[in-house]
């Protein structure tokens, strides 16, 4: 496991007082698949510090707890224990709708990259774990423009679906609450076209020029494997973009 790769909440005892069952600097890892690796004390104190753990995973936000271990964990100990626990691991995403030709190029070069790879797409025997590996899959494409409105400051959006009515509603959905980057797969006239129509629905002239169409940087060719060099060249020099102003 390596952070980039599977991201973990580490959990650290950072103060202890009275009768405890770790001291200071105790720790332990804590991820969804695996559970604990260590342990800080046990019992039902490390029940509930695995409530905050999952908080902490889910948000991406960090913070120090405070347990009195006989009325919180119901422990003979008596002591104190404050506890510091922390998210570690990509702090970005990029979620790409669409499970084609191009995505599932564009996630393996990702796949090294300090960031979670979220593919949307709602055909199972597209998105799947055999397809794209460790990254996350979502079957629902509201699910996805959902995920993109949660913490927008720090997501990168790419809509590559198989149906241009699909990738028009999906953009509409994003730019509602735009994510830090929206791109979208195409041509110059496709952008042209989509364009005018999210214009004609109704999105201002504001939002519809925060979409990066065509997305990628040159000309690099029109085969998956290429296109995908180009639109993943882009992502993770405003990924950098982004890093530095967090």
């Amino acid at each position: 496991m390596t952070a980039e790769r599977r991201p973990f909440v580490m959990i650290t005892v950072v103060c202890a007082k009275g009768s405890t069952p770790r001291n200071s600097g105790a720790r332990m890892i804590w991820t969804p698949s695996e559970g604990f690796v260590g342990t800080i004390g046990g019992g039902q104190f490390e029940e509930l510090v695995k409530d905050t753990a999952e908080h902490c995973f889910a948000s991406r936000e960090n913070s120090l707890e405070h347990f009195v271990l006989g009325a919180d964990a119901d422990q003979c100990c008596g002591g104190t224990v404050d506890v510091f626990v922390e998210f570690i691991g990509p702090r970005q995403r990029v979620v790409i709708f669409g499970a084609g030709h191009v995505s599932h190029a564009l996630a393996g070069m990702l796949r090294p990259a300090a960031m979670e790879v979220v593919i949307v797409d709602d055909r199972a025997d597209w998105n799947s774990q055999e397809r794209f590996g460790d990254a996350r899959r979502v079957l629902d494409f509201a699910e996805g423009v959902s995920l993109c409105g949660d913490k927008p400051e720090a997501t990168m959006a790419c809509v590559m679906t198989c149906s241009h009515d699909r990738d028009f509603e999906l953009m509409r959905g994003l730019l509602a609450l735009p994510p830090a980057y929206v791109g979208l797969i195409g041509s110059r006239s496709k952008r042209a076209c989509f364009f005018s129509r999210l214009s004609g629905a109704g999105v201002s002239a504001e939002m519809i020029e925060r979409v990066r169409c065509p997305m990628g940087v040159g000309n690099t060719g029109k085969e998956p494997e290429l296109v995908a060099v180009s639109i993943a060249s882009e992502l993770l020099m405003r990924a950098g973009e982004l890093a530095s102003l967090s």
